[in-house]
């Protein structure tokens, strides 16, 4: 068959408007899908609804961008002239945040993953951290995500000349793109319903009573099981901990509404600016993952107690915040100093005033 002749035989202008219609009505029916299930799908559930919201909200993100491209890129050839340069244009600016996009997506798919297994994610950096969640998707994911990214990306590129962005790939494009929407949303219910079998054996397995007050106490506990597989062993039994020259324990406490806990560092310096130096970096780090764990938690205490060696009586120091004010403190600095300066809720002891 003469491939010439299978791309003379092709309307492009009569393909662009029927996908810029097309595209624009799954757009709608996209809006519409995701409106109800971000609003009301979940309201019943009681075991990590916003880890649940979040996956969702990462889907629509690249769903809505490849939509958006589709209807621009259509415009683009329909419309406008030097419309090959343009196009180009667009596709590189889109492909950075698809990019971008689709690796948040299947980040966040393999944090679930992770939480929900034998597998763990040691790393306290967050971008290796992000990473290794992926990696915990195992080779097939990975082989996915791969080809997903040549498929929409790199092979309507690779069928023109890098310098331009003719109407056959932009037809290629588009094509790619609206099949990966249409076979997306059409997993969205199916998945729907399997995070619904998960909360519904979670609340089977746990038989919570319903209370009028907040109960988070299995959020808890799904919120040390993450911590101590993300790598934070001194909450599972002491550890050495070197930058106070000491050693370290953390006892999350069974409150019902918030997530307290009770910090013991053992330590053999006398400093008190370094001792309270650690302190500023490690409830920082600390508050930077507790903001980062996608559980229906949003208030956290860190209560320290002190014990430098050769003093009697501990040394308290004790910070509460809530997801609201650590959004906009991280957005602000990334100063551990700054960062404990700008918490309103906390409570030092005398011998840390002022440091």
């Amino acid at each position: 068959m003469d491939i010439n002749l299978f791309k003379e035989s092709i309307d492009f202008n009569s393909y662009f408007v029927n996908q810029l219609t097309l595209s624009s009505t799954l757009l709608g029916l996209l809006i519409a899908t995701s409106t109800f299930i971000l609003q009301s799908g979940f309201a019943s559930f009681e075991f990590s609804r916003s880890m649940f919201l979040k996956y969702y909200v990462r889907l629509s993100k690249f769903l809505f961008l490849l939509l958006a491209y589709n209807i621009f890129i259509c415009i683009i050839f329909l419309y406008l002239q030097f419309a090959d340069k343009i196009a180009l244009g667009l596709h590189a600016v889109f492909s950075i945040i698809f990019l971008k996009y689709i690796l948040d997506f299947y980040s966040h798919k393999g944090y679930i993953y992770t939480i929900s297994s034998a597998k763990f994610n040691p790393w306290k950096n967050r971008f290796r951290k992000y990473m290794r969640y992926i990696v915990n998707l195992g080779f097939f994911q990975i082989l996915i995500i791969l080809i997903i990214l040549i498929a929409v990306i790199c092979f309507p590129v690779y069928l023109g000349d890098f310098k331009s962005f003719s109407e056959r790939q932009g037809f290629v494009s588009t094509l790619i793109c609206f099949s990966f929407c249409v076979v997306s949303i059409i997993r969205i219910l199916p998945q729907f319903f399997s995070f619904s079998e998960y909360e519904y054996e979670r609340r089977e397995n746990n038989e919570l009573l319903k209370q009028i007050e907040t109960d988070v106490t299995q959020e808890l506990v799904i919120l040390k099981e993450t911590l101590i597989e993300n790598g934070r062993s001194e909450l599972a039994s002491r550890i050495d901990f070197d930058p106070i020259n000491g050693e370290i324990e953390i006892r999350l406490s069974e409150k019902k509404d918030e997530a307290f806990f009770v910090i013991n560092f053992w330590t053999k310096l006398s400093d008190v600016e370094i001792i309270v130096r650690e302190i500023e970096n490690y409830s920082f780090d600390f508050f930077k993952e507790l903001n980062g764990v996608h559980v229906d938690i949003n208030n956290f205490v860190l209560s320290y107690f002190i014990r430098i060696e050769g003093t009697d009586a501990s040394k308290t120091y004790f910070i509460r915040s809530k997801r609201t004010e650590l959004d906009d403190i991280f957005r602000k600095t990334s100063n551990p100093k700054e960062f404990i300066k700008e918490i309103k809720n906390k409570v030092l002891d005398e011998l840390f005033r002022g440091v």
